[in-house]
């Protein structure tokens, strides 16, 4: 028997596998770092995808910037990078694989599973559709499922039509995407605009559409008052309420139907009031509703944003936790409805037999006949998936182990399989035709016969419409009935609903209900929407991080709104790019190439002349101005860049907190992030002094002497806003290893000391001083009290009044401060005191003169440690105290 090395999507999934070999064996599982061995078999792991598709300047370095010269962007050859936030795992992947002679893919049982496995292995020089490559199919994490997909491992090369799917799938995304985002943002930097975010997806697009329609649906609007005159008849069996069927040639009907004239509603009800009637026609009709199918994915989501209020992608990484986690439900990201019979006779008892022993379920799944076989259990519907239903270990101690929303999505699945063991609901439905005074009234009601499955929801199922519709008394045609009273019900129309998770993701599904050729509706129909039941999701993120959708609460919905952005975007994009039919159609192909009836060739093929077209026409038709985001384009906009000739002059606005900011200024696009040789032209602002050359300027830096010094003015707000400095040309700041030289050319020799210079600096710590501007000098060592301390204010309001005497001047006590003016914080009154102080300090100098008191007041204890002083003296007369280690 061959060694197997046995790659799985992510880890849980590689150690469910790891778990069931070492049953099916008998074998140990030997834990190793990124990997498990079992007997002569290994198990390893990836984490999403190990490789990616490369950005267009792994390509070429002429694709590495943005230019309409180089579009359209189409590889000859496609091209993989490694992830490298999975680095480590990768080089465990490439040591493990050199070690086999036999590989299972073990990727999510989808296409993009399929994939990611698939690549892993062409990365590392295998052909993944070689003999020596099985697959397995794991749709439960129940230990004896997972056991079943190890057995049942069958050649991987049965699904290379899902990996060639998933690959056009792949490389689909990237030319839409990449060169449609490039074109058009080009073409709008072209038109002025700048700071609009363009970025347009085979999905993500089509999916704003719909949104955006329905938002400008909304806003368009117009309520409608119209009225529905009805008369309660009474028979001998019973009272009944009737509707007025307005005659085609009724006066004030508009071209729907509604009648909007109160009058003529007034009027019918006088006329009809104490007549007698009889019953033209009544009929009785029973009818049955087999139970709700089984979730997939998009009806799970609608569900739990109805119920719950969660987001699409909540509601999948709830329910992955279910499945990987508490292995508690099949494989969520399904996208079918329906079961396979082996599951109704082999599995249904034991589930429902588990299920019976959960408080929430035990009545229904008790009284559940698992004989019984609803219509969910189709062999013929199900895909590669069945609808997500509990697994066989899924009972009342998985359900203690799971979080308040998990236990509430896992009784939503429950209640839906149970319900499929269950009788149809069964009701009569019957409709009665009153004819009164040559006029007609319809009648409608129902009569529950069984309840059926909708015992097992309870209250959740209740039909609203059926309970307002109530029963009819039993008639015939020809019994006569008395017209006793009339009403008018006015009613309103409504405007169409705001999207929420839900309902996009099911518009997603459906979106041949959103397309208005019938011919291509028709074929839609067939399909699965656009984007996939594992993708649907992130869609509505990407779009929503994009800054195109926002999330807002509505009442007790979270609803999807779209921004200004996402309008203008929508807009300015060609029609066969936002229009949902035609990425359904690609998904049509998609399924195609799935199927085998189209080749990857021939997918790629269509695709790549698609967005050639798409270019060129964009390109045809020039710049694009996007309102609220141009920019009046400066003489030379456009024109080739003069430092490197590669790039395009652009004007953009003078983005820097100066006295220039939002100035009009023109920079060369020759620019990508982390590249080594980008291009860095630019030219002033408009309006730009320019400066006296500082003195020093363009001599030798005196700290590395390879570059220049080049001086300049501080442009940002804070205490040192306009002050001119020298740096060197060479200075780094990426690279601390690099010169750092810098020098301020305004220094102001410390006025207590003379040796050092003062230096500036804002408060950063939070508290009454944060935010304040300083000055220190730079000779100040808090660990050396006997060193400099000289610490000032800037925004210390001007001295009001006429200068104190001695202020300046030396302090006569200590000798060592110089005499400043103070205000006191209680008498508002000045004085002087010594600089020489500092909070803790032992030797601090406490000399204070106040000219209003008589003058010179020296405090006790002057020059000695602050715990000798008496208490209050100082402290009473307010103002004089700063503390650097707090402004600090």
């Amino acid at each position: 028997m061959p060694q197997r090395l046995f790659i799985a999507e992510k880890p849980a999934l590689g150690r469910a596998i790891a778990t069931a070999l070492a049953t099916l064996s008998g074998e140990r599982q030997s834990p190793g770092r990124g990997f498990i061995e079992v007997g002569s078999d290994c198990v390893t792991w990836t984490i999403g995808h190990a490789y990616d598709t490369a950005e267009p300047g792994d390509y070429s370095s002429t694709w590495d910037r943005w230019n309409l010269d180089v579009l359209p962007m189409i590889p000859e050859r496609w091209k993989l990078v490694p992830n490298a936030d999975i680095a480590d795992q990768i080089a465990v992947l490439k040591e493990r694989i050199r070690r086999y002679d036999h590989f299972v893919n073990v990727g999510d049982a989808e296409r993009e599973g399929q994939l990611i496995v698939d690549e892993i292995l062409l990365e590392n020089g295998i052909d993944p559709f070689s003999p020596k490559v099985s697959r397995i199919w794991v749709s439960s994490f129940v230990e004896k499922d997972v056991a079943t997909a190890v057995a049942g491992a069958f050649p991987n090369d049965r699904k290379r039509n899902l990996y060639e799917a998933a690959v056009a799938r792949q490389r689909a995304d990237w030319l839409l995407g990449m060169n449609m985002s490039r074109v058009f943002g080009l073409l709008i930097q072209l038109g002025g605009a700048r700071g609009f975010r363009v970025s347009v997806g085979r999905v993500q697009t089509p999916t704003l559409k719909l949104v955006v329609d329905r938002d400008r649906q909304i806003e368009a609007f117009k309520a409608v008052d119209h009225f529905a005159p009805s008369i309660t008849f009474v028979h001998e069996n019973g009272t009944f309420k009737a509707a007025w069927q307005f005659p085609p040639d009724t006066k004030g009907l508009d071209p729907e139907g509604r009648l909007l004239d109160k009058a003529v509603a007034t009027a019918l009800v006088a006329r009809i009031a104490g007549k007698t009637g009889t019953i033209e026609s009544y009929a009785e009709t029973p009818k049955s509703t087999s139970p709700p199918l089984p979730f997939a994915l998009s009806t799970l989501q609608k569900a739990c944003s109805q119920k719950f209020g969660l987001t699409a992608q909540q509601t999948l990484d709830v329910a992955q936790e279910l499945y990987e986690k508490h292995k508690a439900i099949t494989y969520p990201r399904s996208d079918s409805q329906h079961l396979p019979n082996s599951i109704h006779s082999d599995e249904a008892a034991g589930i429902l037999r588990n299920l019976a022993g959960v408080r929430e379920l035990g009545d229904a799944a008790g009284r559940a006949d698992p004989r019984r076989k609803s219509p969910a259990f189709d062999d013929k519907k199900v895909t590669d998936h069945h609808g997500i239903i509990p697994t066989s270990e899924a009972s009342a101690s998985k359900l203690a182990a799971m979080g308040e929303i998990e236990r509430k999505v896992f009784l939503l699945i429950a209640r839906t399989f149970v319900a499929q063991f269950h009788p149809d609901f069964r009701h009569v439905s019957s409709i009665a035709t009153v004819l009164c005074e040559g006029e007609r009234f319809r009648a409608t009601g129902t009569r529950v016969v069984d309840q059926g499955w909708k015992m097992v929801f309870g209250a959740e199922e209740a039909d609203e419409e059926e309970e307002a519709e109530g029963t009819l008394p039993s008639m015939k045609q020809g019994d006569r009935v008395d017209a006793k009273a009339g009403s008018i019900d006015p009613k309103r129309t409504k405007p169409p609903v705001s999207f929420d998770d839900g309902t996009l993701i099911e518009a997603m599904a459906k979106i041949h209900l959103y397309v208005q050729d019938p011919e291509v509706r028709r074929r839609l129909r067939e399909n699965d929407g656009i984007g996939t039941e594992a993708t649907r999701a992130s869609m509505i993120e990407k779009l929503i991080r994009a800054k195109y959708l926002d999330r807002r609460q509505k009442g007790k919905r979270k609803i999807l709104v779209s921004t200004e952005a996402g309008r203008q975007l929508v807009d300015l994009l060609p029609s066969d790019l936002v229009a949902p039919d035609t990425t359904a159609m690609w998904e049509s192909f998609l399924k195609r190439v799935e199927s085998g009836e189209f080749t990857l060739a021939q997918f790629m093929d269509r695709q790549t002349q698609f967005v050639r077209k798409r270019v060129q026409t964009a390109i045809a038709a020039g710049a694009i101005k996007v309102e609220g985001f141009s920019i009046e384009p400066l003489d030379g906009h456009g024109g080739e860049c003069p430092q490197c000739g590669a790039g395009r002059l652009v004007t953009q606005l003078w983005p820097f907190a100066d006295d220039y900011k939002g100035r009009r200024f023109l920079r060369c696009d020759n620019w990508v992030k982390d590249r080594a040789d980008n291009c860095r032209y630019r030219t002033r602002p408009e309006g730009f002094k320019e400066r006296a050359p500082l003195e020093g300027e363009g001599v030798p830096c005196p700290a590395c002497g390879k570059g220049t010094l080049k001086g300049g003015l501080v442009r940002k707000e804070g205490p040192n806003k306009g002050r001119p400095f020298l740096m060197c040309s060479e200075v780094d700041r990426e690279k601390p290893e690099g010169c750092q030289h810098f020098e301020w050319k305004d220094e102001t020799p410390c006025p207590v000391c003379s040796k050092g210079v003062l230096k500036r600096g804002v408060v950063r710590k939070d508290g009454p001083n944060k935010g304040r501007p300083f000055a220190m000098c730079s000779a100040v060592d808090r660990g050396n009290p006997e060193g400099c301390q000289h610490f000032a204010w800037l925004d210390e309001k001007p001295a009001k009044g006429p200068k104190i005497k001695g202020e300046g001047e030396p302090c006569t006590v200590c000798g060592k401060g110089t005499l400043v003016r103070r205000t006191g914080k209680t008498s508002g009154k000045p004085f002087l005191s010594c600089s020489n102080w500092k909070a803790g300090a032992s030797d601090n100098c406490d000399n204070r003169i106040f000219p209003d008191d008589g003058g010179r007041r020296p405090a006790a204890g002057a020059g000695t440690a602050p715990s000798a002083r008496p208490r209050g003296g100082r402290a009473s007369q307010g103002g004089g105290k700063r503390s650097f280690a707090k402004a600090r």
